[in-house]
């Protein structure tokens, strides 16, 4: 096994730690230690709700289309979920929309690269007849 110094031990803990988020990267001075830093994530989340919920093809449209947007180079990390009615029995909590598409971006200026992409632009001609209502959020990182 090799030597490792506490402050390497350290650092890998921190990259293991964090590994496979885009949210933290190291930082490091030859007078400091390893302080992990936030990125200037860009979030947006969407939630869809389609025309009719019972209509398995459309569902799956939606879904396929969905899925065609983690093509576009300024998504960094993306998740496609859906309400899972049984999980939810708060009453704080909103089950009723179809698909939910959290987008990071690693700014908002991707955010925006990403909204006139031509995939996203023709993600939304031809899927907009299968949504009756879309709500976005869109948040930065503190």
């Amino acid at each position: 096994m090799k030597n490792t110094s506490r402050r390497n031990f350290i650092e890998k803990s921190l990259q293991v730690a964090t590994a496979g988020t885009a949210l933290t990267v190291m930082t490091q001075s030859n007078s400091e230690a390893a302080v992990p830093k936030a990125l200037p994530i860009f979030s947006h989340h969407v939630f869809f709700w389609l025309k009719d919920s019972k209509d398995k093809k459309a569902y799956d449209q939606l879904l396929a289309g969905l899925k065609g947007l983690g093509k576009i180079e300024q998504i960094k990390q993306a998740h496609i979920g859906k309400a899972s009615i049984n999980d939810f029995d708060k009453p704080v909590t909103d089950a009723s929309y179809t698909f939910s598409v959290l987008l990071l971006f690693a700014s908002k200026e991707d955010e925006e690269k990403y909204l006139v992409h031509p995939l996203h632009k023709k993600f939304i001609e031809d899927h907009k007849h299968l949504w009756s209502k879309v709500v976005v959020y869109d948040s930065i990182a503190l």
